[in-house]
């Protein structure tokens, strides 16, 4: 009897170490997923900013035909 007691806690410990480490696993991949989002905001913000200054630059430029 005193046996089974010892197999029947140590199945609970693996079972609940089975349940952290699967968390773990999960916040990794949610905290990721997010990084990935903002990386992929501020290169679309980067790249809305560069267009618009290109168009700047080209309403600002003179061309010969203007003179």
């Amino acid at each position: 009897m005193e046996t089974s007691n010892w197999v029947l806690g140590d199945m609970v410990w693996t079972i609940i170490g089975g349940f952290v480490v699967f968390g773990l696993l999960a916040l990794n991949g949610y905290f990721q997923r997010l990084a990935r989002i903002e990386e992929e905001q501020r290169i679309g913000l980067l790249a809305t900013e560069r267009l618009n200054r290109e168009r700047s630059a080209a309403s600002q430029s003179r061309r010969p035909d203007d003179i």
